[in-house]
């Protein structure tokens, strides 16, 4: 699940349900349990391009109305080891469905482990639950199941389970530092680093990550002389007040192909820079809210040749419910499109838009 505004909301309800679900205690350690249903109707129409026999094509890859449901379950341990540290493991078991599609292979995901204090942890994994150092500058990722460009999509390497990461709490700040290893020999690490300020429903955050990146073939092995130089660093504000939350984020970097419902052309990988708007009102149960992103492609990051014109941009409209603390429903329109330079299109300028609701159920 991206992580959101919102699906914090409901991993701190999870969280909640599951500390009361317990299925081990004693003075030293606690075992507790809990999961979530997700269930979907959507229907997409996004365009993309096809070659067949040298000739390129448009197509559109328009559904009809469809239900899917996703679903995870979370084991969570903890054990104190004295008066200050206390050791900590989680991992969830979760289907591959979202809402284009259902896929029940149960797979495991956000497995760590790691040791804690009252001011700061240490963990080991797929580590993005507890801290990575994109979350800084994410305040503009407000939406249930829209595309998050304004940070740049998040951590690219928070999903692989090669992760170090390290996270204080200094008076109103938190830091994070974290390391994803690369094994591939001649493949360098990633790094990064952020700081987050929050005081009176202000919030200033502030990231770099510096790494390489690089070409898979189809069993996800590393493609020789296709690594470039990963970067970005960027800044994120968010005030709210009496219901009412504003974000900016601008987020300036290499080495991506990816953006929103489209791929580079050739799926090369770019230079540019980002900016996301978001903003939302809450009255009681109820939330509106609504975001924009737009990345500047400027050039190739291995060839240094011009992009062209060279824009993406999204945007995203959508209304949610609770329920109850536990369930949420929400429906949400979604709308994007790509410069025919970015794709490498000759019949011009790529669209895709959703329309989506569902229901969020923890437990």
């Amino acid at each position: 699940m991206k992580k959101t505004i919102l699906a914090g909301i409901i991993a701190t309800l999870s969280a909640t349900s599951i500390s009361a679900a317990e299925l081990y205690k004693n003075e030293d350690t606690v075992v507790s349990f809990g999961g979530e249903v997700d269930a979907y109707l959507a229907t997409t129409d996004i365009e993309s391009l096809e070659t067949e026999n040298g000739v390129q094509k448009k197509v559109s890859s328009d559904s009809d109305l469809d239900t899917n449901v996703w679903a995870k379950i979370q084991l969570n341990a903890e054990q104190k080891l004295n008066e200050e540290f206390t050791a900590f493991a989680s991992f969830e078991i979760e289907s591959g469905s979202w809402y284009d599609g259902t896929d029940n292979d149960a797979r495991f995901d956000d497995v760590y482990v790691g040791v804690k204090t009252e001011q700061w942890g240490v963990a080991v994994g797929e580590v993005g639950d507890l801290a990575d150092s994109s979350d800084a500058i994410e305040k503009d990722d407000i939406t249930n199941e829209g595309n998050y460009m304004g940070g740049i999509g998040g951590h690219n390497k928070e999903s692989s389970g090669h992760g170090i990461v390290a996270k204080g709490n200094i008076a109103d700040f938190t830091l994070v530092a974290d390391i994803h290893t690369e094994s591939d020999d001649g493949i360098d690490n990633l790094y990064g680093v952020s700081a987050d300020y929050s005081v009176n429903g202000l919030s200033v955050g502030a990231m770099f990550q510096s790494g390489e990146v690089y070409k898979t073939d189809s069993d996800d092995d590393f493609i020789a002389g296709t690594d470039v130089d990963f970067q970005v660093y960027g800044a994120s504000v968010s005030y709210e007040i009496k219901g009412f939350y504003a974000a900016v984020t601008y987020a300036n970097f290499e080495g991506l192909d990816g953006f929103g419902f489209f791929d580079t052309k050739n799926d090369d990988f770019v230079d540019g820079s980002s900016l996301g708007l978001a903003a939302s009102y809450t009255i009681d149960k109820a939330r509106v809210y609504s975001t924009y992103a737009m990345a500047e492609l400027d050039e190739y990051t291995k060839s240094g040749v011009s992009v062209g014109d060279g824009d993406v941009t999204n945007f995203v409209i959508g209304a949610d419910y609770a329920v109850a603390s536990n369930i949420t429903t929400f429906v949400e329109y979604q709308t994007g499109e790509a410069d025919s330079d970015v794709v490498g299109s000759t019949h011009g300028d790529l669209e895709g838009e959703t329309v989506v609701a569902g229901v969020y159920y923890a437990f």
